[in-house]
């Protein structure tokens, strides 16, 4: 039947191909200490992935599909435990089970939690409706990052699409190694240490403790009691206008990010202007998570193997014009191509070594960042699967994955977190908004704004092509 065939496709896959438990006890990297202590109620190190389906979905191989992959991913299905006063990702032997509602619009923010010290790193909750299905995914930020929960999300599709594909567009799922565990934490390949700078660095310790980032002003009209609705709000940019941006960005000779970050520090500008602030005078600063990942991190399972870096301008020196754009990207390339990336990390390290170290980092009053700006890029490109595809979305057996949202979480003082990917070539923007300071009317206005400041890259492009001609 095309059922057993699908098992043993999936087994014969499998086989060899699991993480060894040998490696556990896993000490945790500074990163995941680090995410598990800031961990707090109201500001959970959770984050959210949604993805919705078309399709013939089969709910039993789909659930099958889910414990595959998590065999593949052993952070997805630890604790976290203290031995000897330090800590360990320890293997839990629990069944994962899976929350299936037929109400799409049922889910509760307080689904959002995941307490690690007796819940794993993963949960999964599928809603179904007569149109689509949409399968919810909230991570542990300890666990994994944004690339590897899209790396367990298309470990999942790939074998269901094993499973239940009847012809020959099987999606080829590739091996993962135990030995790349080992080197999530690295902050480079030691064959190839990036340049390092004392004078930079610091510079960027005087920066960061000299100057204080803003914070996102509350609109005066906003309700003291309005609940967020969903975990994120979405915008997307089609593929036309994705276009347009990405040819605009290779006109200046700068990344399409350069674009996404120049307009976020012009969205919190005008927003906070809009709100009465003197934003001339006020500081901005943005937290860029980074991926570090290497040739050696190919055949690794979903884990945390990024830095974080900060830019910090004054609200002066923020304009929308070429010049600011190039100026941007010139201190971006800087630090991304030198040690300067792995700094707040590095000053992380020590702190952890330091008795209740870790515990001041996460817990003091201080606004590190005023927002965060993350991009996974093309998510087709970070599964380790290749799929078939159909008008550019990828062929998943019985189903066809029509979207894939998600946002990362905030702390304490940062109001909002951007999280941006492309797929089938449309740019997927979403926004998590603290809705302490910005409920759901005004977190849509602030998307709204930050669309309308990258739909003004496009227009000069339309503008560009109509001079050409």
């Amino acid at each position: 039947t095309i059922a057993s065939t699908g098992h043993d496709r999936v087994n014969k896959i499998q086989a060899g191909q699991t993480i060894s438990p040998d490696c556990f006890p896993l000490p945790l990297t500074t990163f995941e200490k680090f995410m598990f202590a800031d961990d707090r109620p109201g500001y959970r190190m959770t984050f959210v992935i949604e993805i919705r389906l078309s399709g013939d979905f089969r709910f039993e191989e789909f659930s099958s599909a889910c414990s595959s992959a998590l065999a593949r991913h052993p952070l997805l299905c630890s604790h976290v435990s203290r031995i000897r006063g330090k800590l360990y990702w320890t293997k839990s032997h629990r069944p994962h089970d899976i929350e299936r509602d037929l109400d799409i619009d049922s889910l509760p923010a307080s689904w959002q939690e995941i307490d690690l010290t007796t819940e794993t790193g993963v949960k999964l909750r599928v809603s179904e409706d007569d149109q689509e299905t949409l399968v919810t995914f909230v991570f542990h930020h300890a666990a994994t990052d944004g690339i590897g929960a899209i790396r367990f999300i298309g470990d999942v599709l790939g074998i269901y699409g094993i499973q239940t594909a009847e012809n020959d567009e099987v999606p080829e799922l590739h091996s993962l190694s135990n030995e790349a565990l080992l080197a999530r934490g690295q902050l480079w390949d030691q064959a190839s240490v990036p340049d390092r700078s004392w004078k930079r660095t610091l510079r960027h310790m005087l920066e960061f403790s000299t100057c204080f980032p803003a914070s996102i002003a509350k609109p005066k009209t906003a309700s003291e009691n309005s609940l967020r609705e969903h975990f994120f709000v979405s915008r997307q940019l089609n593929r036309k206008l994705h276009s347009r941006l990405k040819n605009r960005a290779h006109q200046l000779g700068v990344h399409p990010n350069d674009i996404y970050l120049s307009c976020y520090f012009f969205t919190m500008k005008a927003w906070n202007q809009a709100q009465g602030r003197k934003a001339e005078r006020e500081s901005y600063r943005v937290l860029i998570p980074t991926s570090l990942r290497t040739s050696q991190h190919d055949q690794l399972s979903a884990a945390n193997v990024l830095s974080m870096i900060l830019i910090h301008l004054t609200g002066s020196k923020i304009e929308n014009s070429t010049h600011f754009i190039l100026n941007l990207h010139r201190r971006m390339s800087q630090i991304l191509n030198t040690a300067d990336s792995r700094l707040l990390v590095r000053v992380l390290q020590i702190a952890s070594r330091l008795p209740g170290g870790m515990f001041v980092s996460t817990r003091n009053p201080i606004r590190y960042c005023t927002g965060v700006l993350a991009n996974v890029g093309d998510v087709k490109r970070q599964f380790n699967c290749r799929f078939p595809l159909r008008k550019g979305k990828c062929v998943a057996g019985s189903v066809v994955l029509e979207s894939l949202y998600g946002a990362g979480p905030i702390r304490k003082g940062t109001a909002i977190g951007v999280s941006l990917g492309t797929y089938a070539g449309e740019l997927l923007v979403n926004f998590n908004c603290d809705s302490k300071v910005l409920p759901n009317e005004q977190a849509e206005s602030f998307a709204d704004l930050y669309m309308s400041k990258l739909s003004e890259f496009t227009d000069e492009m339309k503008e560009d092509d109509v001079l050409s001609k």
